[in-house]
């Protein structure tokens, strides 16, 4: 990062930065091999959001005052989460789950996913968790490189059923999972 960059927790007043900051991401990469298929407003929603910020599980990351990033860490998998095959052996509570992790367009390209992957693994560590999981869909071959080069181990695909996504006859998902070191 050639500006000084910052991640710590956000707060449920940003909703509306974060709302900008998802739609900016969602309009940049609608059609790509990187489309998260966002529908801003339902997910991510305002309520989300907020509530992801009144638990300690939403982060930001800011060049100066700049909102750069953002991803959400709870302990929350969908349906389905305890259907894959993990090699870390974890429990419903023991893991965490990375959720709705967005760089600005404005700032892609410089490895910010590893910096928020990093703080991801230190406030997972702080919480006495034993790896961090997550999905994207199968059609998301951009996030599915980023995972894959930040040492993530791919499994699925799986059917999931969330938010704003509606299951289908063929899985939509691939799960990652990394053990926190």
């Amino acid at each position: 990062m050639d500006e000084m960059l910052e991640i710590g927790p956000g707060a449920a007043g940003e909703a509306d930065e974060l709302l900008a900051l998802y739609a900016a991401v969602q309009e940049a990469v609608a059609g790509t091999d990187n489309d998260p298929q966002w529908i801003i407003g339902e997910h991510p929603s305002r309520g989300q959001l907020t509530r992801a910020a009144e638990a300690g599980e939403l982060f930001v990351a800011r060049a100066g005052r700049r909102l750069a990033a953002a991803f959400i860490l709870d302990r929350e998998g969908a349906p389905g989460y305890g259907e894959v095959p993990w090699r870390v052996e974890a429990v419903a509570g023991e893991y965490g789950v990375v959720h709705l992790l967005a760089v600005h367009p404005d700032f892609r390209g410089r490895g910010l996913a590893r910096h928020l992957m990093d703080a991801a693994e230190q406030a997972a560590r702080e919480r006495g968790l034993k790896a961090l999981r997550l999905d994207t869909l199968v059609d998301n071959y951009g996030a599915q490189r980023t995972y894959e080069c930040l040492g993530f181990t791919r499994f699925g695909p799986v059917h999931l059923t969330y938010g704003t996504y509606i299951d289908t006859e063929a899985p939509r998902f691939v799960m990652y999972e990394r053990a926190v070191r």
